[in-house]
């Protein structure tokens, strides 16, 4: 419930004034599954205050990536390349974008891969985004109602 409050109470900041960004939490609900928390505050149509409106929906990899990457300590670099991988790209076209060499672009891989735990790009996407989505994959039904602070 702590996370949900703050989001609230940020939102209320936000509204006034007080606060400026976006009033949102990622977090990993005990079923495993990352969710996502959002909350503004409404207007009514004379312009008063209204109601906080608040949403709970299951987070996009791309909200949890930065999370996830970061567990790792991957150098900038390494995060761009990482990207990269995700996206299907082959070294020589990470390469190519990142104005680096195939070699160094290789280099950089053999690091991920020693930080990450892997062998190989399959294992390394399957380690930063399936497992993290491996309960919703194996039970879509899994609820997102309790969340583990």
């Amino acid at each position: 419930m702590t996370p949900v409050l703050a989001v609230v109470a940020r939102a209320a900041a936000v509204h006034e004034g007080r606060d400026r960004g976006p009033a949102a939490a990622r977090l990993r609900a005990v079923s495993g599954r990352w969710i996502s928390i959002h909350a503004s505050c409404l207007r009514q149509p004379n312009g008063r205050p209204g109601p906080t409106a608040l949403t709970i929906e299951p987070a996009k990899s791309a909200q949890i990536a930065p999370i996830i990457v970061e567990t790792y300590c991957l150098t900038v670099r390494e995060q761009e390349i990482t990207r990269a991988v995700a996206r299907g790209l082959s070294n020589q076209e990470i390469a190519a974008e990142l104005f680096l060499s195939p070699h160094t672009v290789r280099d950089h891989l053999k690091a991920v891969f020693a930080k990450v735990g892997v062998g190989s790009r399959g294992e390394l996407v399957a380690k930063l985004f399936a497992e993290h989505y491996g309960p919703a994959l194996h039970d879509p039904a899994a609820a997102i109602t309790h969340v583990q602070y």
